[in-house]
């Protein structure tokens, strides 16, 4: 670290007047320029739009378990007890110099200093911000201009490139040329009489939206008199006075649109744990563990460690006793270190404090146990909560994962490998793992529960339930059958898949904490009896908790459980350790009062006639519970973090799944034109939009697999996912959202309404494309969704051809305007010649 990168002494720092008008007691949030020493305040109305060869500091500060953006306003917050959550972000334009660079890295530390290092820091830079900054500006989305104020560059012409699927940012070009066009981007040619908006092919609806919006700006506050949109591969169907205009500042004749770049997988990357120290003034770091991480390996008040998840961020953690000079200094280690490795510039880094960790923090772990800054725990909420109110408060209801209290009608199929057979109620509360079943409820509308008068308008769920040693056939068959049940319902139906052992505590309510798990493959519709003899552990202590699944003479009996055994002498009893709670006693003897008539007995005042029933196996097994080794339980809380809960949006980058994630997550991101994916930690919810297309509908489950697949945390690929579509959305997902309004979509415009009205007003009809522009996830059959490429690559030497072109179909690689040129016709009229037809037209024209 060269001795000009360093920062000044800790003692001699200078808190800037600017950041002494902050209370540290206050929420709020504000956007600083840094102006060579000092800065400059921004005005609230210059939130979200910056300079490229700019550096700025952002502050936002919000109670815990909130999130604040640019439209918060600051207050004081005078309630005792009340935590704030700190973070400061400084943002470095692309185009800054080492000054610049340097002096907003002294600027945090000043605000820090006032805050008492109570914050979380972030580097910021220019396309690479993280999911919180790009959460504060998701309403009007991010500007960049170039240079360093308005006067930097004249008026006309400009160039603006928009991309971001959730925040999108429109970032001006300092040349105005081909080589920037995109075609996942959508660009804005600024000119004296027309304001362009080209669309590229593969952007999302979000981009196209804000591209008109942003457009429709700057052709009113510059009073450009015309707005154009030219749709990607169709710029030579615009007027001729359109196209006198685009090809005096763009040649058509040169035009040349880059694909769209791949982006780059994290599933692969490892998470590294460092730990930190300085010795005689240097700092080292010490590798200690590769792969998952636990909270335990955080360890020791004096601590720092850094974790490396390589492009995806580094992070410096600061334990809560360490020295404050460690805490001002956090951030140029944690940069040298990213030098050192010869990680790129652009690298996020932060800093987190022991008992302030932030929820892109915690992901990274696969439990965690929130405390505050004195290091207490944080109590998890109890178990005990009452169904009927939770259905009329959507938050505990997600929270605890129950649809109804149970009352509504089930009815329950067996899944063989090529049928489908309904089970009587009387053995409808029994599985088999070596099964599938399909349970279909429907949810009661009684006037005695008040569901009608809820806001849900859920009326059946279907659950595929699949055992742990059911052959591949039968979950294909359960699969296939699932669909059919949904698609003959049509509407008003939440479907999931779950396994064995990961049951949702609604599908439990539903048998009550009754349902029975076997072993054995037998089927219970040919068999119509239990097995002769066996042993049942209870697991849970209610009814959504609850089940009572079947363990091997193997296992051993702890005193916190109750087992019900069923004795070769065909007599039941239930087993109850001496340190099992009332609740979990009561629960046994309803699963056993199923089989029959029962004996209860208490560890340590079994009989004589227990033991002669049960045999020696049984008593061979009690000896070896030696001491209270306890059991872990499931608390269904700890599993519904508000902070841990990620919503993503999908989207498809060359027939690859890409997802975005969404901090700060409200309704209003939910975008008709997508799917969604909602991690709610031991579930996740697929959101289908009204305008999504049938393939990719087919694919949702796939999708959530992915995400399982590639998260930083290890999860298991058999968790339970809910697939629902819009419009129809259960209590049990609208609870993790602050503000639910079933209206809400009833008033959504989509792009093609807000293009008709402009292009209406405008007086001139445009060609549009006939791919599916409402969907963000269309077909790939369709023309206008194929990578498109230059004619003469397209006729050039077939070992020169870009990978994934089929040489017998390069026709649905030429842009819209190349086609006709060549064909004398658009792509839908060539598709209904015949095909020998359309191979003679191809031949001729070099393309076969």
């Amino acid at each position: 670290m060269s001795k000009d990168q360093k920062r000044p002494v800790y003692e001699d720092i200078k808190i800037d007047t600017a950041f002494r008008k902050i209370s540290p007691k206050a929420i709020g949030f504000h956007v600083w320029r840094i102006q060579n020493d000092h800065i400059e305040a921004l005005p609230r109305e210059q939130y979200g739009t910056f300079y490229d060869e700019n550096t700025y500091v952002i502050y936002s500060a919000s109670l815990a378990g909130t999130v604040s953006d640019k439209n918060t306003i600051s207050r004081e917050i005078k309630t005792p007890g009340v935590t704030i959550e700190r973070y400061i972000h400084f943002w470095l334009g692309a185009n800054i110099t080492s000054d610049r660079s340097k002096s907003a890295a002294y600027k945090i530390i000043e605000l820090d200093l006032h805050l008492d290092h109570k914050t979380t820091q972030y580097r910021e830079s220019q396309g690479h911000e993280g999911i919180r900054f790009l959460s504060y500006f998701k309403d009007d989305g991010i500007l960049i201009q170039s240079g360093t104020d308005p006067s930097s560059y004249p008026l006309f012409p400009r160039l603006y490139q928009i991309k971001g699927k959730t925040t999108p940012q429109c970032i001006q070009q300092k040349a105005i040329t081909w080589q920037h066009f995109n075609c996942g981007h959508v660009m804005l040619l600024q000119t004296p009489t027309i304001l362009f908006v080209w669309i590229g092919r593969s952007t999302s609806s979000c981009e196209r939206i804000y591209g008109l919006k942003i457009g429709n700006k700057l052709k009113e506050s510059f009073k450009i008199p015309e707005l154009a949109i030219v749709d990607d591969g169709y710029e030579q169907s615009m007027s001729s006075q359109r196209k006198e205009v685009w090809n005096g500042f763009l040649s058509l004749s040169q035009r040349f649109v880059q694909p769209m770049a791949l982006t780059p997988s994290s599933g692969d990357i490892m998470l590294k744990l460092y730990q930190c120290d300085t010795v005689n003034g240097v700092f080292r770091v010490e590798l200690v563990k590769t792969g998952a991480l636990e909270q335990g390996d955080l360890y020791g008040r004096d601590n720092i460690y850094i974790i490396d998840y390589f492009c995806n961020g580094v992070w410096i953690w600061i334990g809560r006793s360490s020295h404050k000079q460690n805490r001002a200094e956090a951030m140029r280690h944690v940069r040298g270190y990213v030098i050192k490795k010869g990680y790129p510039a652009s690298t996020p880094v932060a800093r987190v404090i022991d008992g302030l960790e932030p929820a892109e923090f915690t992901s990274l772990f696969p439990t965690w146990i929130s405390a505050d800054v004195n290091g207490n725990s944080i109590k998890a909420l109890s178990e005990k909560f009452d169904a009927l109110t939770l259905i009329q408060r959507p938050k505990l209801a997600a929270q605890i994962q129950l649809l109804d209290d149970g009352t509504g009608d089930a009815t329950v199929y067996q899944i063989g490998a090529e049928d489908v057979q309904e089970i009587p109620k009387k053995y409808a509360k029994t599985f088999y793992s070596g099964h599938c079943y399909i349970v279909h409820y429907q949810i009661s509308c009684t006037s005695e529960n008040n569901i009608s008068s809820l806001s849900n308008s859920i009326k059946n769920v279907i659950y595929l339930w699949i055992g742990s040693n059911s052959p591949m056939e039968y979950r294909h068959t359960g699969e296939a059958f699932l669909t059919e049940m949904c698609n003959h319902l049509k509407k008003n139906v939440v479907q999931l898949h779950i396994s064995e052992g990961m049951e949702p505590p609604h599908f439990l309510q539903i048998f009550k904490g009754g349902l029975i798990i076997f072993n054995s493959t037998e089927a219970i519709l040919n068999l119509r009896k239990h097995p002769s003899s066996f042993v049942l552990k209870v697991v849970g202590n209610s009814t959504f908790t609850c089940k009572a699944v079947q363990v091997s003479s193997k296992t051993l009996y702890y005193p916190e459980d109750c087992y019900i055994l069923k004795a070769p002498d065909n007599k039941t009893w239930i087993w109850c350790g001496q340190y099992s709670t009332g609740d979990s006693r009561e629960m046994a003897k309803s699963i056993a009062s199923i089989l029959g008539e029962y004996n209860l007995v208490m560890e340590s005042n079994e009989t004589d006639e227990f033991f002669n029933s049960v045999g020696e196996k049984f008593l061979k097994q009690l000896k070896k519970t030696h001491g209270n080794i306890v059991t872990p339980t499931m608390n269904v809380t700890l599993t519904w973090e508000r902070q841990r809960i990620g919503l993503y949006m999908c989207c498809q980058d060359q027939e690859k799944v890409v997802l975005h994630r969404i901090f700060g997550f409200s309704q209003k991101d939910l975008r008709p034109e997508n799917i969604f994916l909602l991690d709610a930690g031991n579930i996740i919810y697929v959101w289908i939009g009204e305008f999504v297309g049938s393939d990719d509908r087919a694919q949702c489950w796939d999708v959530a697999k992915y995400l399982i697949n590639t998260c930083p945390v290890q999860r298991d690929i058999c968790m339970p996912i809910a697939v629902i579509r819009q419009g129809e959305e259960p209590i049990t997902f609208i609870g993790f959202f602050d503000k639910w309004d079933r209206k809400y979509f009833e008033n959504y415009i989509t792009f093609e309404a807000i293009r008709n009205e402009l292009e209406c007003s405008n007086g001139v009809p445009v060609p549009v494309p006939r791919g599916s522009v409402n969907s963000d996830c269309a077909s790939g059959d369709d023309f206008d969704r194929y990578q498109k490429y230059p004619l003469d690559m397209l006729r050039g030497d077939l070992a020169n051809l870009p990978n994934g072109i089929n040489p017998t179909r390069k026709e649905v690689h030429l842009t819209h305007d190349d086609f006709v040129t060549v064909f004398k016709m658009p792509y839908h009229d060539f598709e209904e010649l015949p095909k020998w037809k359309q191979v003679e037209l191809k031949k001729q024209n070099k393309l076969f």
